[in-house]
């Protein structure tokens, strides 16, 4: 018998009932548990507005539903994976590869004449596999800028999706350009976070199977349930990631060593939920890249086509223009890929074999 038996999604419980069900440690917001198979975490709005962040459901979904946005562990300073400081992140980044279950609370009030905290039971979660998590510019505890890490959640099995826990709107859009927030330690956390899991779709399962282990908190292997005559399909995606974020960080390593400031955009639009943030931003020279960790056409068509999106917002008070674009790329590709970009006055950097980079227009 799991956990779910004892609390259902929409139940309210105390930290030592939740304990005593999902184990854990009793006080920190990350909670794991080898013994109960669970990542227990904990979400309060009022703590989060004081420290200057927000979790919460989007309110936009894409074609696989909703998205629970969550801050990781760390209230000073940059988060992390690394260390005993990153010991609570690290354990949701590879909770999947540790056979554990994503279990989410959020503070619900108090115990009527005491001060002990009550927590509403959301339900069970598992990583987004293309896009586990975000860096995002925010303030610490102390009002400095730092760099949160926030977890992109997918519900699955029963869940409660209540419209308390959704994230406010933006009132308007901004565009605001912020320091470089990928460190070494995130990319060697995905390094060696091996394969991807998520979830099963209970919208595509069709074996009573599934279901079941769906009822248990098991997860799924994607090449089981998604794409079974793809069975590679998940580490392909995730090796491409990797190679995404090392071929940014080089690139940006690059052009700090000429001199140039470099950072990202983060942008909010009005009247949604959901941040988007650019890739890398070159300040000296105002000039926005996109980058893929393939070079095929498909990988160059999707960063052309976030290029031109960016751009519209991407501003800087001494530039009256929108700024150049580039598409960055591990390998030169085919011929009609770099017609295509100059049709849309975007230049092309890529890596060359030497571990250099060439720019061609």
């Amino acid at each position: 018998m799991t956990g779910d038996h004892v609390i259902l999604p929409g139940q309210i419980r105390t930290r030592a009932e939740i304990h005593a069900v999902f184990g854990g440690s009793p006080q920190r917001g990350i909670a794991p548990s080898i013994e109960k198979q669970s990542v227990v975490l904990f979400s309060d709005p009022e703590e989060a507005a004081v420290r200057g962040y927000q979790d919460g459901w989007l309110s936009e979904e894409d074609i696989r539903g909703p998205i629970y946005e969550y801050t990781g562990a760390g209230s000073e300073g940059d988060q992390t994976f690394a260390g005993p400081k990153g010991s609570g992140n690290r354990a949701v980044l590879r909770h999947s590869q540790e056979g554990r279950v994503l279990r989410l609370f959020v503070h619900e009030g108090k115990v009527p004449g005491t001060h002990t905290k009550t927590h509403r039971y959301v339900g069970m979660f598992a990583l987004d596999d293309e896009l586990p998590f975000v860096p995002r510019q925010g303030l610490d505890a102390k009002g400095r800028t730092r760099t949160a890490i926030v977890f992109r959640l997918r519900p699955f099995g029963q869940f409660e999706r209540s419209q308390t826990d959704l994230l406010t709107p933006a009132p308007d859009t901004t565009a605001d350009f912020v320091p470089r927030a990928v460190t070494i330690d995130m990319l060697q956390s995905a390094a060696v976070t091996k394969g991807t899991f998520v979830a099963p779709d209970l919208r595509n399962a069709n074996t009573s199977a599934t279901l079941a282990a769906a009822a248990k908190g098991e997860l799924v292997q994607v090449g089981k349930v998604h794409t079974p005559e793809f069975p590679r399909a998940a580490s392909s995606a995730t090796i491409v990631r990797q190679n995404k974020a090392l071929l940014i960080e080089s690139y940006a390593a690059h052009l700090e060593s000429q001199g140039h400031t470099v950072g990202s955009f983060q942008i909010k639009l009005k009247g949604k939920t959901s941040t988007l943030r650019t890739d890398l931003f070159d300040a000296t020279d105002h000039v926005l890249y996109e980058a893929q960790g393939a070079s095929d056409r498909d990988s160059a068509r999707i960063a052309l086509g976030r290029l031109l999106d960016y751009r519209r917002y991407v501003r800087q008070h001494d530039h009256q223009y929108r700024p150049a674009t580039v598409v960055l790329l591990p390998g030169r590709p085919d011929r009609d890929i770099e017609e295509l970009l100059k049709d849309h006055e975007t230049a092309l950097v890529y890596r060359t074999g030497n571990g250099g980079f060439e720019r061609s227009l």
